[in-house]
């Protein structure tokens, strides 16, 4: 499901991006053809305009002092590149007007490749050409009785477009290759962007199959406790409501266990909320005290004693009930993983603008790979001693998510020997 998810993400930015790099390259493209081809419309144009007279022989009837051929710099001017016209006469070709230094029969091919269209471009001498078939009217203001006979051609015009060709070669051949590496670029951070977008997405949808799994688990023991203890009951009908007693109370322990697992679910539902906007200040030495001292009976009977050190007058900002409910939290959980003869520090201390309470205990410690997940729901370290001790393990949970409406911060590490939560508020 993950994998298909990963999959149409990916699918989706390629197509996306693809689209629109694909419309602006070819505007980018179309646009540079464009100006091009006018540019050398123009050119063409221009050159049409300018050699109308013959620079090889002259017309027939027409003498060497009557016409005078362009100047070297007309003739290779830059406004109109690299040009030659062909004059023409009942279909075959009499004279040339050209910059160039090309043997007749290039004329003549030119001239063949041309053949009977209006415009087009050949390909000559290795290079590119733009030709347009012009009438061969003088220029206005031009003497007619000075070009006699001149009024029978009609003109080929020939340009150089080689230049152009190859820009729009080279501007083809980069987008070409500039789409290929943003597509491959585009597919390696698609792909990453798509694991990180789906990988929160499947951990928390296998938290939920995991916690609706645990939850099932949890339940299903005082269930059977009730159900085994209705059918002694019931196989016992005939005695007195006293003297099944016992099994009464096994009831009442399943159904308060229940009751203790279905109200930590519940607190946990309406942790995933917002964070809690009603936050006070209020003296956390005070609240930390009062819990140690209300813990002190409890590990002395567990063989467990105890160090404080906290300072005084620290104010946070938080809910002062649920933060006592946090400390008596990670005080039970010490007590449990805490042997006999064993120590926990509480402490208490301002750094900058946060309060910092730390519960630290001796023992065995929680191993590297699951020092992660111990503020996951249900998640136990020790499982049979869980079970043995009463706990569900929601109970580092609850501190979390308590913790984390009030804005502070919760964390867990274990070295030497020493496991140690810490809590940090804001301070008042």
């Amino acid at each position: 499901m993950f994998k298909k998810l990963r999959n149409n993400m990916m699918l989706f930015n390629m197509l996306t991006v693809s689209l629109v790099m694909l419309a602006a390259f070819t505007v980018i493209y179309l646009v540079t053809y464009s100006n091009i081809e006018r540019e050398n419309q123009q050119r063409l144009k221009s050159v049409s305009a300018m050699f109308f007279v013959p620079n090889h022989t002259p017309p027939a009837g027409v003498t060497n002092g009557d016409l005078e051929p362009p100047t070297a710099s007309e003739r290779f001017s830059v406004d109109y590149g690299v040009s030659f016209v062909l004059f023409v006469k009942d279909g075959r070709l009499e004279n040339v007007n050209s910059q160039l230094d090309f043997e007749y029969s290039v004329y003549r091919e030119a001239f063949e490749k041309a053949g009977a269209a209006d415009r087009g471009k050949i390909t000559l001498a290795d290079r590119e050409w733009l030709f347009a078939v012009a009438p061969a009217p003088p220029p206005k203001g031009e003497n007619l009785n000075r070009l006699p006979g001149y009024m029978q051609y009609n003109r080929i015009v020939f340009l150089d477009i080689t230049n152009g060709t190859r820009i729009l070669r080279t501007l083809m051949l980069t987008l070409t290759s500039v789409g290929v590496g943003v597509l491959l670029a585009l597919f390696w951070l698609s792909y990453r962007f798509a694991l990180r977008a789906v990988k929160p997405i499947e951990e928390s949808y296998n938290k939920q199959k995991r916690f609706i799994a645990d939850a099932s688990h949890e339940l299903r023991t005082p269930l059977a406790i009730i159900g085994a203890n209705v059918d002694a009951i019931e196989s016992n009908g005939e005695e007195s409501v006293d003297s099944q007693k016992e099994w009464f109370e096994y009831i009442h322990a399943a159904l308060n266990r229940t009751g203790r697992l279905l109200d930590d679910l519940l607190y946990l539902a309406k942790s995933d909320g917002p964070k809690n906007e009603d936050n006070l200040p209020f003296d956390l030495s005070m609240v930390c005290d009062r819990v140690c001292a209300s813990m002190e009976a409890v590990l002395y009977d567990n063989g467990v004693s105890m160090e404080k050190d906290i300072e005084k007058d620290v104010i946070a900002v938080a809910d002062s009930e649920k933060i006592s409910q946090v400390f008596y939290i990670l005080l039970d959980n010490a007590s449990k993983y805490t042997p006999p003869g064993g120590k926990i520090l509480f402490t208490l201390t301002r750094t900058n603008d946060r309060a910092v309470a730390g519960v630290t205990n001796s023992g065995d410690g929680i191993g590297v790979e699951d020092l992660p997940k111990v503020f996951d729901r249900f998640y136990r370290t020790d499982a049979s001693r869980s079970t043995e001790t009463g706990g569900f393990g929601l109970g580092l949970s609850i501190a979390k998510a308590i913790v984390d409406r009030s804005g502070g911060v919760i964390t867990a590490e274990s070295r030497g020997g020493l496991t140690t939560f810490t809590v940090k508020l804001k301070l008042g």
